[in-house]
């Protein structure tokens, strides 16, 4: 089998870097964002099936919910205006929730004995709750700032085991037989911060060419890091949002619909970007905190490529991104990649 070529991750976070200055080198072009966009529901399913592979990160789905902007239920909106707002003049606010559920297994599934030299079988099953303010920066460009807090469980009760098992049963797979090795059950927390900008570098209705840069950290028993890419977009009516989000992003895709928009409902477009990610704590390759567990030698230099399309029309928006992820643990002999649908409704 032939390997596919590796992306040094640290390539990938200097493109990102070069990209971002480059962006604000040239001139550009205006486009209006809008204050009054409803509540958006979300659903990203990912699974590596596509790229004919059945291992390390194999499956994950997140289902979530945005309320309109200026719904700040409770605590929400005194957490919204007592926050310090650091290079940025806030417009408005959404509040939201997930739920969702990502598995990971070795590559071998019909081994019983645990497998030392390959990440352990793992499931994390979450709710959170996610705060966004978006505005103005210092360059007057639309800016996003988002919190997100995620709570559940890694191990049995994550139900790892199960939902693989069904998924294998339902389509005639092999079943996987390693299960009794995977992570100890222990409850997760992980909390997540993301800014973004984005830069309109061309519009020519319907014509549209943005770049949104990004960075952010994510802090708990789940995952401890520090990330940084960005994200070129070109297309007709590109969406009043930030960029396509994969499930293990650090924020969730928001924009709903806007009545005060002028451009059409309408679009498709194309889009693509790196991710560099420093790697302090990862629960699926370190194992389990607080209890004994399987692990592996993690990489602290991890790079994502992201590529895809998305559709939209009116209340509907709808793609796939492939993504290309760089080795995460010392012995990792080949590259992963998976697929990522998403639908949104906006209302």
């Amino acid at each position: 089998m032939e390997r596919p070529t590796m992306v040094p991750s640290r390539k990938i976070l200097y493109f990102s870097l070069r990209l971002m200055l480059f962006s604000l080198a040239i001139p550009h072009a205006l486009r209006a964002q809008s204050y009054d966009q409803g509540p958006v529901f979300s659903l990203i399913e990912e699974n590596d099936l596509v790229v004919n592979t059945d291992r390390h990160y194999t499956q994950g789905i997140k289902l979530s919910y945005l309320h309109a902007d200026g719904f700040l239920p409770g605590w929400s909106s005194n957490l919204y205006d007592c926050l310090p707002d650091f290079g940025f003049t806030k417009k408005t606010g959404k509040f939201g929730y997930e739920i969702g559920q990502s598995i990971y297994t070795p590559a071998n599934l019909h081994a019983t004995e645990l497998l030392k030299d390959d990440r352990p079988y793992a499931g994390w099953l979450y709710v959170g709750a996610i705060l966004q303010r978006r505005g103005l920066n210092w360059l007057d460009r639309p800016f996003l700032e988002s919190f997100q807090l995620e709570i559940g469980v890694v191990g049995p009760w994550a139900l790892g085991k199960e939902s693989q098992t069904w998924v294998h049963e339902l389509r005639g797979f092999d079943l996987p037989r390693g299960w009794d090795n995977q992570l100890k059950n222990e409850p997760g927390i992980e909390f997540k911060y993301l800014r973004s900008a984005r830069f309109s570098l061309l519009k020519r209705h319907p014509f549209d060419f943005d770049f949104i840069p990004f960075g952010g950290f994510s802090l708990g028993n789940v995952e401890t890091t520090a990330q940084l890419g960005g994200q070129v977009r070109i297309g007709l009516n590109l969406p009043d949002d930030f960029g396509i989000q994969t499930i293990d992003s650090l924020a969730t895709s928001s924009g709903g619909f806007s009545a005060s928009q002028t451009n059409s409902h309408w679009g498709f477009y194309l889009f693509a970007g790196p991710e560099g990610k420093a790697v302090f704590y990862n629960v699926f390759l370190d194992g389990n905190l607080f209890r004994s567990s399987p692990s592996v030698e993690r990489e602290f230099w991890v790079g994502d490529f992201k590529a895809g399309f998305a559709f939209v029309l009116a209340h509907i928006e709808l793609g796939y991104t492939y993504v290309f992820r760089t080795p995460e643990w010392h012995g990792q002999t080949e590259s992963d990649r998976f697929g990522s649908f998403f639908v949104k409704a906006k209302f």
